[in-house]
């Protein structure tokens, strides 16, 4: 988890300021009149609040905490949620999470300054997990116009970011290590320090950073916290030092270690079950619906136990590592080779490798590895996870595997738990099949077939189960009120090896026809929506999440007593590293309209570099998505 403090509008706070053009620090209390009467950011115009400074500084050799002083400027109304503070800490083995926290609140009132001061009977403290605490408070007297600033010293963090979900007009990290620390500073920043000293492996560095725009939401946005521009520090926290101790650590634990091999209620006929089963994937797949069908998660994210797995069992309710856990131990007793696998969600952050920490899992799957050449990851939290795809929410991430079950030599021997790089080099494969006849005055009637595998097939099942049937068809429709379905139909829902199926009817009032021509689109229910990438600039890396293979087949018989008019003519758009291909193919045979389009994701994260291509190719392919069949009255 790498949230060490929010605010109910951005999170993942900074620390930073800046004057209008020289940037500067300044004392707590010490407020310029200018800041006091701006009425808007100056580089993000609109924005509801603004950081005017972070500042942090780590001096260990001092031997002290990191101290933090916050100051924002709230502009509207819609800005003072800034003044709800959540400072985020670890809270396990410290002498320090958060302490001397000092704030207040300054307005403007009639030319003169009024300072309200926080009241440190009003800081609340709760409890995330084992490893995480909050400490809360709601800053005095916010209103638009406000100033807030806040003061405290926290244990050191191992990252440090500039960018925030609101404008930061000034950020600044100073670290002053002792000489015997393996540090080293890696940065993750798209723009320019305004000012940078030491290297990245000094004990002594300063960077700074201005002018940083916030971090919007914008689609196949993978993790927003990863997305902040930051430093990542390695060789701060070496409380656990390396993956080899964090995985001894892990299996000596009474919230983990003890939960993985405990015996059931009843599993002796569950193990029976499975061992008849001949191949490995039967046994994998009858484990995994088993435990998947019979327990209801508890919309827990975890990577530890709770109740432990035998009360969750006996439940049928438990948290994502009790649930998956259980899997683990029956897939074990079944003889099917099996580990525990710890990883972190992207939306909590990733992991890096090179950088060991146990404060980023936040679930606990299985990894089962098949052959050399097959694995599956299971999670059976997920209502409408399938053993053979791996969880969206993990991909092209790395995850700690532990063997339980070696010992020997554990802190040694990394073969034992390793970093597992989590990905899927098979695309995703979805199909709809058109047969429509283009009726006299302007009507389509026909009918389709969706065909879903792997992610798409989880999506549809996800999405139907979301909204209902109703809304789930707004969706196929495109919300389009000419268009209406019926004898709507779903197969092979619960047989994770088969793909979905969608059938129904339809027809299709052709708006914009006349009694000479009928112009009809043959882009029908393909899911696509709407250009994602309509925006000019992008801030944040896109991932798609998969690789996805699509296909599009129709066949539209013309009405008696009209021709082809016009006809999109056959095209293929492909990106410059040819990692995205869409063909359309238009042909008149017969009497009939026979169309094809194809496009296919051999790829699925793009740098916000190569966001330009990105937008471009979209731009293009939905202008072609979009032309029309044009029919032409003999």
């Amino acid at each position: 988890m790498r949230k060490f403090f929010t605010l109910p509008l951005f999170c993942a706070f900074s620390l930073t300021a800046m004057a209008q053009k020289t940037p500067v620090l300044q004392p707590y209390g010490k407020v310029d009149q200018a800041d006091l009467e701006m009425k808007d950011c100056d580089f993000e115009k609109g924005a509801n609040a603004m950081v005017l400074f972070d500042h942090g500084v780590m001096d260990g050799k001092a031997g002290l905490p990191m101290g933090h002083h916050t100051r924002i400027k709230i502009f509207n109304d819609f800005g003072k949620g800034a003044g709800v503070v959540i400072l985020e800490y670890l809270s396990t083995g410290y002498d320090v999470g958060i302490a001397d926290i000092k704030g207040e609140t300054i307005n403007l009132e009639n030319g003169k300054i009024e300072i309200t001061p926080l009241d440190k009977k009003q800081i609340y403290k709760e409890e995330i997990d084992k490893w995480h605490s909050a400490l809360k408070f709601a800053m005095p007297n916010v209103k638009a116009g406000s100033i807030i600033e806040f003061t405290y010293r926290e244990y050191p963090r191992s990252v440090w970011n500039f960018q925030n979900f609101i404008p930061v007009r000034y950020s600044e990290v100073e670290l002053n290590l002792p000489a015997t620390i393996d540090f080293k500073s890696i940065p993750h920043v798209k723009q320019p320090y305004v000012k940078s000293v030491g290297e990245t492996t000094d004990t002594y560095q300063v960077r700074a950073m201005a002018n940083i725009h916030s971090m919007p939401n914008e689609p196949y946005i993978s993790s927003r916290i990863d997305n902040l521009q930051h430093i990542e520090f390695i060789g701060v926290n070496t409380r656990v030092s390396t993956w080899p101790k964090i995985g001894k650590m892990l299996i000596n634990a009474n919230d983990f270690g003890y939960d993985l091999d405990r015996n059931l209620t009843n599993e002796a006929g569950i193990i029976k079950k499975a061992k008849e089963l001949r191949s490995a994937d039967e046994k994998i797949a009858f484990i995994f619906d088993t435990v998947r069908n019979s327990m209801k998660w508890n919309d827990r994210l975890m990577f530890y136990t709770q109740d432990g797995t035998v009360k969750a069992w006996d439940t049928k309710s438990g948290n994502s590592a009790e649930i998956n856990m259980i899997v683990y131990h029956l897939l074990k007793k079944a003889d099917i080779k099996a580990y525990p696998l710890i990883v972190c969600t992207k939306n909590n952050g990733k992991l890096n490798p090179a950088n060991p920490t146990i404060f980023l899992f936040n679930n606990t799957v299985v990894y089962v590895p098949v052959d050399s050449t097959k694995n599956y990851v299971l999670d059976a939290s997920g209502r409408f996870n399938q053993y053979n795809v791996i969880p969206k929410n993990i991909l092209n991430s790395f995850g700690l595997s532990l063997d339980p079950h070696n010992n020997i030599n554990f802190a040694q021997r990394d073969k034992d738990n390793e970093m597992v790089f989590i990905k899927n080099d098979e695309p995703a494969m979805r199909s709809i099949s058109i047969n429509a006849e283009i009726k006299t005055g302007g009507k389509m009637e026909g009918n389709a077939e969706l065909t879903s595998y792997s992610y798409n097939k989880v999506n549809a099942l996800r999405l139907y189960n979301e909204k209902g049937q109703d809304k789930y068809l707004d969706t196929l429709r495109n919300s389009d009120n000419n268009l209406t379905i019926s004898s709507f139909k779903r197969e092979n829902m619960e047989v994770d090896s088969l793909p979905l199926t969608q059938q129904f009817n339809f027809k299709l009032d052709l708006s914009g026809s006349d009694e000479n021509y009928i112009y009809f689109n043959t882009n029908l229910f393909n899911g696509l929506g709407k250009n994602p990438f309509f925006s000019d600039e992008r801030f944040s890396d896109i991932d798609f999440g998969y690789m996805d293979n699509f296909a599009l087949y129709g066949v539209y018989k013309l009405p008696t007593g009209y021709k082809t008019d016009a006809l999109p003519k056959p095209i293929t758009i492909v990106m410059p590293d040819q990692s995205i291909i869409f063909k359309r193919t238009v042909v008149e045979d017969d009497g009939a309209i026979l169309v094809k389009y194809v496009l296919n994701h051999k790829k699925t994260i793009y740098f916000r570099e190569e966001y330009q291509d990105i937008q471009g190719f979209y731009k293009k392919m939905h202008e072609l998505l979009n032309e029309q069949v044009v029919l032409k009255k003999i």
